[in-house]
């Protein structure tokens, strides 16, 4: 399967896992402090925004610094930047992002070769990424992303019945 087929798969069985769920499974958080599946779904589009920025410097030639990483401290900031929006406009924020993400991914796939995609070290800037390739950067911030929150979600949902 190929990287853009494995993005748009995964995200589809992520939206069709969101799909039957009412405003109130999505709005409620499990417990005080924890996150609600909104807020879930917005991390994920900051995720995919952020990444978007990084796959756009990589086309045009300049070397990204990801100054955001999977810290405590970008998931934070991301949470409130996002938990007062309504769901109505985090659902727009999920799906503009995801286009967006998935169009820069197409520009990516068109510029760069599969060497170049799938080389170890080929670009100093994903050091931090497991196999330190493009590839598991694009990965991490999206079907892999969507997997762990996915799983997230599914436990939730459990937990509530």
């Amino acid at each position: 399967m190929t990287l853009l087929n494995t993005i748009q798969t995964q995200y589809a069985q992520l939206e069709a896992l969101l799909a039957p769920l009412s405003e109130a499974q999505i709005c409620t958080p499990p417990s005080e402090g924890e996150w609600s599946i909104k807020d879930a779904m917005a991390h994920i589009a900051a995720w995919e925004q952020i990444c978007t920025l990084w796959l756009d410097e990589v086309v045009r030639g300049i070397t990204p610094r990801p100054v955001e990483r999977v810290d405590m401290e970008s998931n934070d900031r991301i949470y409130r930047e996002n938990r007062d929006r309504s769901l109505a406009e985090v659902q727009e924020f999920f799906h503009l992002a995801h286009q967006r993400f998935v169009e820069q991914v197409k520009i990516l796939l068109q510029t760069l070769s599969e060497e170049d995609l799938n080389t170890p070290h080929r670009f100093a800037w994903t050091t931090d990424w497991p196999g330190d390739t493009l590839v598991a950067v694009i990965a991490d911030n999206s079907y892999e992303h969507y997997q762990d929150h996915e799983q997230q979600i599914r436990s939730l949902l459990q937990a509530k019945r």
